[in-house]
């Protein structure tokens, strides 16, 4: 039940995995949302995603005057999720909030679609980046990048890489990073599961993997796990003393990471895409959010991008992501 307070009332309808958020009446906006706004969100309740969409989902509803309501629907790589914002009328009702996967991956990756990003979506916001922590056991004789290189051109294709799952982030930046060194890695998805992959590299079954910073470091500050890189093109503040890949390897363009971006369907009239960029961009300048969003490990975009620039940087994604797919042959899944 939730609690009454001046200001705003976070409702959770957990069964339901929806979240409604009850704004304090600050600021009135009777022409928009007239009905409240309903995030439908690609993955599951609790993770970053979720957490990231509740928190500046509050700040919205206090911006409108209007419930701001979650829900997950995380199955089919995104896939659901996508298909009913694409379906749903272009008012900036129904909002989809979705990862680098749904927007710039799964449109090569999988044969058919019951959507095309780039023709039924609309971009409000870009504004958070994913980076990845390349990993191995605490105990490997594999001390360093340099290391990897050599061991890998001495055996190719004997060590592994783990990643959650076919055509998913880690797995594309594992790729990206042979392709990089010139080295042959063995991959080995794990079909979702990132603690597993990780429990698997820790026990020595799996030689390396880009991990989740919010999984990783965690176990390489308790000294569980040994980091290379990040694969961002900056250093994570939790881990000032780890140079990013592309320190490593003298290629300052490298960078691999998921995203999170929301959109709206498409034929959405611009003043309420522009309306809702600018609320996400006040949403930003609160430095609470932005503190809880590096405590998982995650790069806010701030401010967030939006316009001419999201729809470049996804662009940019697509084209990158959806070439090194066809190199892979990763194309047309079922």
């Amino acid at each position: 039940m939730p609690g009454k307070r001046i200001g705003l009332c976070l409702v959770f309808a957990a069964a339901a995995g929806l979240a409604a958020l009850a704004p304090s009446g600050r600021v009135r906006g009777e022409d928009f949302p007239a009905g409240g706004i309903t995030a439908i969100v690609a993955l599951g309740a609790g993770g970053s995603m979720d957490v990231i969409t509740r928190l500046y989902g509050q700040k919205l509803a206090e911006r409108f005057d209007k419930p701001f309501v979650v829900e997950n629907r995380g199955a089919a790589a995104g896939n659901i999720a996508a298909e009913a914002v694409a379906r749903a009328q272009a008012d900036g009702r129904t909002l989809l909030v979705a990862s680098s996967g749904v927007y710039a991956i799964n449109g090569t990756f999988f044969k058919s679609l019951a959507y095309d990003a780039a023709r039924d979506f609309v971009p409000i916001a870009v504004y958070v980046k994913v980076p990845f922590v390349l990993v191995t056991r605490a105990q490997s004789p594999i001390a360093s990048l340099a290391d990897l290189v050599a061991a890998a051109k001495q055996q190719p294709g004997k060590l592994t890489f783990a990643s959650t799952g076919l055509g998913l982030a880690p797995h594309l930046a594992g790729e990206l990073l042979k392709a990089k060194l010139g080295i042959d890695l063995t991959h080995v998805p794990y079909k979702g599961s990132m603690a597993q992959a990780l429990s698997d590299v820790m026990a020595g079954h799996v030689d390396l993997m880009f991990a989740d910073p919010s999984n990783a470091i965690p176990l390489i500050k308790d000294g569980k796990l040994k980091a290379f890189g990040a694969s961002s093109s900056t250093r994570l503040p939790q881990l000032p003393d780890v140079p990013t890949i592309g320190e490593l390897i003298a290629a300052p363009d490298f960078e691999a990471v998921s995203w999170h971006a929301i959109a709206a369907p498409a034929r959405t009239p611009q003043p309420v895409v522009d309306k809702l960029h600018a609320a996400l961009v006040d949403a930003f300048k609160d430095q609470a959010v932005i503190a809880k969003i590096q405590a998982m490990g995650l790069t806010p975009i701030n401010p967030p991008l939006g316009g001419s620039a999201a729809r470049a940087y996804i662009a940019a994604e697509t084209e990158k992501w959806g070439a090194l797919l066809k190199r892979l042959d990763l194309v047309g899944h079922e």
